[in-house]
């Protein structure tokens, strides 16, 4: 008997005499909450915070990191130190920057 997943909103099929589908039943393994996206939520007063003082902090989300990283190169700083205070690679920050300059060209 195929049903659906018990998470509110969810539209896909629960594995065979389960009450999850699989997509929220790994998010909760991992996560803890099926409805957890690292790109959901960012704190504006956080992102401020971290991009006046410049000072590196663990525990941002996806967006939270590319909002301080923005708020770093409006500012000037080189990538290496954006790097350094986001918890990523310098690659990563000249991609993200890469992206910002083609998305404002098109």
């Amino acid at each position: 008997m195929n049903r659906q997943c018990n998470v509110d909103g969810c539209t896909r099929q629960a594995r065979p005499q389960r009450r999850l589908c699989q997509a929220h039943r790994a998010r909760i393994r991992r996560y803890g909450d099926p409805h957890f996206t690292q790109w959901g939520t960012a704190d504006p007063h956080d992102v401020e915070l971290i991009v006046t003082e410049q000072r590196p902090v663990e525990g941002l989300t996806r967006l939270e990191r590319v909002l301080v990283a923005r708020g770093l190169t409006a500012r000037h700083v080189p990538a290496a130190e954006v790097a350094r205070i986001v918890g990523v690679d310098k690659r990563t920050v000249e991609r993200w920057r890469s992206r910002d300059r083609q998305k404002q060209a098109a």
